[in-house]
């Protein structure tokens, strides 16, 4: 019988997450949609700038409301939510749902960039007991050798790097046996999802088999579990039948134009669109294909025995998260760290949260925050290589 893995990380990504990438956070993410619709530059063709326009548009009808309810309309999660309550009562049409599904995959699209200010390389160096084994396992190349340094001294874009240590690529070979590690996204977007395609790791996003249509199903080879609560820019659901799910994954594809070429081999229709779920109202619609999705997530953090949360906010209007937890936690019995990394911010409390959710003995002897973001921690070395126990291959040199 095959040895289940003992040593089970489970990181938890929020928008937090991206944001060094240039994803925009819940609450500038309408402005950043608005300003490519408003540059001619932005390469929009007429007919997305139609689906940006009835985004807008809704937007406008709904702020007539703001006088006798209180509702942040600027919050992408609030809007979202109010266009499918609004199609599921029959007050408003498919279209606009449509319209908020491609404009906020092709809003990511357009906004995540390779490189750039907030987006900084990291160096780091490998112990020499470990030279011939990191050698095997950059066979990709995408860590660079830095020259002028006395010991092996690379350097990385921070989200390779981060995917490689997550997934055990930097740990000593005689241990990853007996270790497992998933992410949990609450994102749409596809940063994780290049990341780990670039180190030739192909993401299992977990999806019922049975539902997938034959394109761009998974290649053979390292896989690792990648579970997008919410749905991802490069998930396609029929739109006539919602039966049928196309994933664009051997080239892990950005833009939702993508799927107007594919037809459902069901219904046999051309209406392709990406799956976006909003996370801050019902999710039924699509029980039938994220069930897997879910139930995995469930099984992975009731054994997991670290879990990492980076870059997510816990909105009071995503009960989800919350009750996703406490259950997979009430039969968790091996866990010994919760770890959450992100930004301090007194306006968030985010801290306080966590606080007012966890009980006083577990949040005193396995409860950690670390306040200076995703980028600071993971450039932190032997502090982030601690707390996740992971890494071993590396040095002491690590940083910006």
């Amino acid at each position: 019988m095959e040895l289940q893995p003992t040593d089970r990380n489970v990181f938890i990504l929020g928008a937090g997450f991206s944001a060094d990438a240039g994803a925009p956070l819940l609450k500038d993410f309408l402005d950043r949609s608005r300003q490519f619709m408003d540059d001619p530059s932005s390469g929009l063709e007429e007919d997305e700038r139609g689906y940006f326009n009835d985004v807008f548009e809704f937007r406008r009808e709904m702020a007539q409301a703001r006088e006798k309810v209180s509702i942040d309309l600027d919050n992408i999660e609030e809007l979202f939510g109010l266009v499918e309550v609004s199609r599921r009562l029959g007050i408003d049409k498919q279209k606009t749902r449509d319209a908020t599904v491609y404009m906020i995959a092709k809003t990511l699209e357009l906004a995540v960039q390779p490189a750039g200010p907030s987006r900084r390389p990291i160096r780091f160096d490998v112990k020499a007991d470990f030279s011939k084994e990191f050698r095997a396992a950059n066979n990709h190349g995408l860590f660079r050798q830095l020259p002028g340094y006395g010991v092996e001294m690379l350097t990385a874009d921070i989200y390779q790097y981060f995917a490689a240590l997550a997934c055990g690529m930097f740990d000593d070979p005689k241990r990853q046996m007996a270790r497992a590690n998933t992410f949990i996204t609450f994102n749409y977007d596809l940063i994780l999802d290049h990341a780990l395609q670039r180190l030739q790791i192909q993401p299992d996003y977990q999806l019922d088999l049975s539902l997938l249509q034959t394109f761009d199903l998974p290649a053979a080879g390292r896989k690792c579990s990648l579970l997008k609560l919410h749905g991802s820019a490069n998930w396609g659901v029929c739109g006539e039948c919602r039966e049928r799910v196309l994933v664009l994954q051997d080239k892990v594809g950005d833009s939702p134009r993508e799927f107007r070429s594919r037809i459902c081999e069901k219904c046999h229709k051309q209406l392709f669109q990406p799956l976006l779920i909003p996370p801050s109202w019902d999710k039924s619609e699509y029980h039938s294909i994220m069930t897997p999705v879910w139930a995995k997530a469930v099984a992975e953090l009731k054994a997991a025995t670290r879990i990492c949360i980076i870059g997510y906010s816990m909105p009071p209007s995503d009960l989800f998260f919350k009750y996703l937890l406490t259950m997979a936690l009430s039969e968790n019995h091996g866990l010994y760290k919760l770890l959450v990394v992100d930004l301090k911010s007194p306006v968030s409390r985010l801290e306080e949260r966590y606080d007012q959710l966890l009980e006083r003995l577990f949040r005193e002897r396995r409860f950690k925050f670390e306040d200076d973001g995703f980028q600071m921690f993971f450039g932190s070395g032997s502090r982030a290589l601690s707390a996740l126990g992971r890494g071993e291959m590396l040095g002491g040199n690590i940083g910006f």
